[in-house]
């Protein structure tokens, strides 16, 4: 009997086992067959689902529903009133350094402009919840009416951007959202508001400086007066207004005083060597000798008297302590006038503020989405989180064959 292979066909020749009728194929063929076709199946049934339909929705949203997003650019920076015109390598190396002044400025703007705060000034002042909210933007981008403080300032981290660069000291300003003239009135509020912080800070600190100083002019001139008040308490209490100037006085009056005793008794040694005791001459110098021997006597008892307790030593005692704190508040006052006057300059000198190096632009085209960029990123997404699901799937199945 002839095999089912060498069967011919119809014009007399041998077939193959493909050539034959499905119903004269084997039962083991007829099931492969059917299992290749089941897995095929299945096979597009996965691919339409987990890639096809989330590209094609990607599609249909980018394509006919997803809004127009206009973005707005600017540049500027935060300037120093003595930052040196021709330096301008030596400011950018400056400004790159973490404790530079123009540095940590430009980084305060950045992180006010990020705030919490700068999105409450947009809300209440612009309208910034009016426009995120508004039905005409489509449902998935716009922002959900019921949303909470936290939301609303999340979403305005994805629509408002900026870098800083450390190289120019330069801040980027980007604000997204839908319509151009939104973005660019959007973008002017925040450099405005920036602008404003800037010079609150540089005035806050020019005031702070200077209240300082004024301070210490305060006290110093406090100082002063207590010290000109206890001098004329001593001067009220005592006969001497100046008792170092009178004991100076007084100490010259002394050693001239004391010079003309010294000729006196050389001419009363003279007299007596040549006269006798009771000629008239020498009685007259014996008494000028006396005489002056007691007013130089007058005056060291004036200088210096320890049994009364009044001369001008016990004064000069008293008064040197209060004469030297009035000599030293009246350096300190000079010295805190003349700081007060260099923090006034210093604060005039180091006044900041803010540079617009780019105006807000307003855009006359949409820059988001970029379309066919979305439809691609889920067709890539979809493609990855089908091969890792093939993957996990038949590593489960091998796992549980075992």
């Amino acid at each position: 009997m002839r095999s089912v292979d060498a069967l011919p066909n119809g014009d007399g020749e041998s077939g193959q086992t493909d050539a034959l009728p499905t119903a004269k194929l084997p039962p083991g063929a007829m099931r492969a067959r059917a299992m290749r076709h089941a897995r095929a199946r299945r096979f597009v049934i996965k691919l339409l689902l987990f890639i096809g339909l989330p590209t094609l929705a990607a599609g249909l949203y980018y394509g006919a529903f997803a809004s127009d997003q206009y973005e707005s650019v600017s540049v500027f920076t935060v300037q120093a009133a003595d930052d040196p015109v021709g330096g301008a390598g030596m400011s950018l190396l400056l400004g790159a350094l973490p404790s530079s002044g123009a540095a940590r400025d430009v980084l305060l703007v950045k992180d006010y402009i990020l705030s919490r705060d700068m999105t409450d000034y947009l809300v209440a002042e612009h309208g910034w919840l009016d426009h995120v909210q508004s039905s005409d933007i489509d449902w998935w981008s716009r922002l959900s009416r019921d949303a909470d403080t936290e939301e609303v300032y999340q979403d305005y981290l994805e629509r408002v951007m900026v870098t800083h660069d450390s190289q120019s000291n330069t801040l980027s300003l980007r604000v997204r959202v839908y319509s151009a003239e939104m973005a660019r009135t959007i973008a002017q509020a925040i450099v405005d508001a920036s602008e404003t912080m800037v010079n609150q800070l540089a005035e806050r600190l020019r005031a702070d400086q200077i209240k300082f100083a004024q301070g210490e002019v305060e006290k110093a001139e406090a100082r002063y007066a207590e010290a000109r008040k206890a001098l004329i308490a001593l001067q009220g209490d005592g006969a001497e207004l100046d008792p170092m100037g009178s004991a100076s006085a007084l100490l010259g009056l002394r050693i001239e005083l004391e010079a003309e005793l010294a000729k006196a008794r050389a001419e009363l040694d003279r007299l007596r060597a040549s006269m006798r005791a009771d000629a008239p001459k020498v009685i007259e110098a014996r008494e000028r000798v006396t005489s002056l021997a007691r007013q130089v006597e007058a005056q060291r008892d004036r200088l210096v008297d320890d049994d009364t307790g009044e001369g001008l030593n016990r004064q000069i005692a008293r008064f040197e302590p209060a004469l030297m704190e009035k000599e030293f508040a009246q350096h300190a006052l000079q010295s805190a006038i003349t700081s007060l006057e260099m923090a006034r300059i210093e604060a005039t000198r180091q006044h900041r503020y803010l540079v617009t190096i780019a105006a807000p632009s307003e855009p006359s085209a949409p820059t988001h989405p970029r379309r066919w960029w979305g439809v691609l990123s889920v067709l890539v997404v979809a493609l990855l989180i089908a091969g890792l699901g093939s993957v996990l799937i038949a590593a489960v199945r091998e796992h549980a064959k075992l």
